[in-house]
């Protein structure tokens, strides 16, 4: 499984990239506004091996095909072989790409993601999953293949605008809740800190986020054993909310923290969570800046979350909560699920739903 180093300066330390590519030849990939910011930093790190950039487009761009093309094709012309290394600098596109390509070229080389968002460096820069994006749909192609090294270094979210930190801090909050309620006590201690990115707080909660993250991703790497449904906490509505309402219009953390507040609501109701913990965390919730759902129809909701990859048969795995730190795994029926979309916008999430158990 990949290390992790992590906290503030933590790209600069030369440790993550030893031993990264034994014949000599790297290709550094980042977008060109990151790479402005912070590639002298990550090139300072790999001045023993002999380096060539690549700068994918911005955005959900970097993820189009042709674009991984053209950064193989450069791989290829740069004289990488098998005995080289990638490094990814940048979002959970850049990320998403190269390591996609790390993983086909010359049937795989070492890689090393370089997160530069707090959503990054607590969930889509970790776990190895890569992807690009088809004509249909985003990630439709893509593998599972785990990065050597996963780089989170806190000083460069100093750049991030306000959006894009509770966008993080929402994975970290997932991860409190489902996994760890000592992390839940903290961010709810430090919230105002961590909100106004404060290095120490998120530094601690991007160690413990990202420990969480692998450590569920170790016992079901691939998906294949239900463990890692675990992690979707808020994330079957979310992706729904994301995509009802026209992508850019959340961001993907804002509607999973959206969708997290529905979690809690179904918990009460299909996995005896108690009312004062949902009292608690929704007293939380209610505080955290988020854009509205006006004008998102439930009915674009319902079809999304039907449309999910965890669908099966008009049936959708929710996880849920039966106390802070003890997630449990309820499959919702398409029924239900009709009533649920139609209750949720405004939010209320006040229908009673019927669950049934499902042991991943």
């Amino acid at each position: 499984m990949s290390r992790v180093f992590a906290g503030p300066g933590a790209a600069a330390g030369g440790a993550w990239a030893r031993g990264l590519a034994p014949g000599g030849r790297v290709m550094l990939v980042s977008e060109r506004v990151v790479f402005k910011l912070f590639g002298r930093k990550v090139l300072g790190a790999l001045m023993k091996y002999k380096v060539s950039v690549f700068l994918l487009p911005s955005g959900e761009k970097a993820k189009d095909w042709s674009a991984v093309s053209r950064l193989l094709s450069a791989m290829l012309s740069k004289g990488l072989g098998r005995d080289s290394g990638l490094v990814a600098l940048g979002g959970g596109a850049v990320t998403d790409a190269a390591g996609f390509a790390a993983s086909i070229y010359l049937r795989g080389i070492p890689w090393v993601a370089v997160p530069t968002t707090l959503l990054g460096q607590l969930d889509s820069g970790i776990g190895g999953k890569t992807a690009i994006n088809l004509p249909e749909g985003k990630n439709l192609a893509g593998t599972f293949y785990q990065p050597t090294a996963i780089v989170c270094d806190t000083s460069f979210l100093k750049t991030l605008p306000a959006r894009e930190r509770v966008s993080g801090l929402a994975e970290a909050i997932k991860y409190g809740l489902t996994f760890d309620p000592g992390l839940w006590k903290y961010i709810r201690a430090h919230w105002d800190e961590l909100l106004a990115g404060k290095q120490q707080p998120t530094a601690h909660v991007v160690r413990k986020g990202a420990a969480w993250k692998l450590k569920i991703v170790a016992k079901d790497e691939r998906e294949t054993k239900g463990i890692r449904d675990l992690l979707n906490f808020g994330h079957t509505f979310g992706h729904a909310l994301e995509k009802a309402a026209g992508y850019g219009r959340l961001r993907h953390g804002e509607a999973v923290v959206w969708g997290m507040r529905c979690a809690l609501s179904l918990s009460v109701r299909g996995a005896g969570l108690p009312v004062r913990v949902f009292n608690e965390v929704e007293n939380f919730f209610v505080n955290i800046p988020l854009p509205s759902l006006r004008g998102i129809k439930p009915a674009e909701v319902l079809a999304a979350a039907l449309k999910d990859k965890k669908a099966r048969q008009g049936r959708v795995r929710f996880a849920l909560l039966k106390d802070i730190g003890r997630p449990v795994v309820r499959v919702v029926e398409g029924s239900q699920l009709t009533a649920l979309a139609r209750s949720m916008l405004p939010l209320s999430c006040s229908v009673p739903l019927e669950l049934n158990s499902y042991s991943p």
